[in-house]
């Protein structure tokens, strides 16, 4: 059903929960892959080791995601290691807990610079590669269900998840004609190292509201991220697909 031989993956933020378990499927599954840390170098190690054995190769590079001059370097690295991206997953992202009234302006601008510039630099400079080669690509975006109805004391990352939401929107249109797909993922709760202190204190209260009664790992959201970028999903364009084990149902 997913065959990705021959496909060439970016993952941005791929060292570590949804984007580590993203590589590694893609890689198990016959892709190149290609993903940046920021900071930890020795995860990205074990994430490249836990993709031995498997056909595709993987390759990472430090890049400070908000930084417009280094994620333009680090596709083009890419794009000289192997030849073109086909996929590109904007999945890097931060989740930090702010009250409106007390939010550093620092924290604010961080927020947005991580979470929504990098999905447009990561966009601007793949796209520009794909129309230029004539590449039939994917671009899947990681929003959250927090970008579709808002979440208290998170107001700076629920405003970066709902601007992708309507960015994906608009380039699913806008790029039909190069026939480039753009779809998002939507992830709720989900056990990553993001989220771990708030899973510690709420997590039995968390899980009630889970109708399917557990909290989904970073594999239950690589699955779909790999669904909306294969030719099984080739009918899909501009669509936001909700992967939080029935705790928001959003129409």
């Amino acid at each position: 059903m997913f065959d990705f031989k021959e496909k060439n993956v970016l993952v941005t933020g791929g060292s570590r929960g949804i984007g580590a378990a993203a590589v590694k499927l893609f890689a198990h599954l016959g892709a190149n892959v290609a993903f940046n840390y920021n900071k930890n170098y020795r995860l990205s190690e074990e994430v490249v080791a836990a993709c031995e054995g498997y056909e595709g190769t993987v390759m990472f590079d430090e890049c400070d995601v908000s930084d417009y001059q280094e994620v333009q370097g680090f596709v083009n690295k890419v794009i000289a290691k192997f030849g073109q991206i086909d996929i590109l997953v904007n999945n890097a992202g931060i989740w930090e807990y702010d009250a409106i009234d007390e939010m550093p302006v620092d924290h604010w601008r961080r927020t947005m610079q991580i979470n929504l510039d990098s999905v447009y630099y990561f966009t601007h400079f793949v796209v520009k590669h794909m129309k230029e080669n004539n590449i039939q690509g994917n671009i899947v975006n990681i929003s959250s269900t927090a970008g579709q109805r808002g979440e208290a004391f998170h107001s700076h990352y629920a405003a970066t998840k709902g601007a992708i939401i309507s960015f994906t929107k608009s380039l699913a249109s806008e790029l039909s004609d190069s026939r480039i797909r753009v779809n998002s993922v939507a992830p709720g709760w989900v056990n990553t190292d993001m989220s771990a202190e708030a899973l510690s204190k709420d997590k039995e209260k968390i899980i009630k509201d889970i109708s399917v009664g557990f909290i989904p790992e970073a594999e239950d959201i690589a699955w779909p991220i790999l669904f909306l970028a294969s030719n099984s999903a080739r009918a899909i364009n501009g669509e936001i697909l909700n992967v939080n084990g029935g705790n928001v149902l959003c129409g």
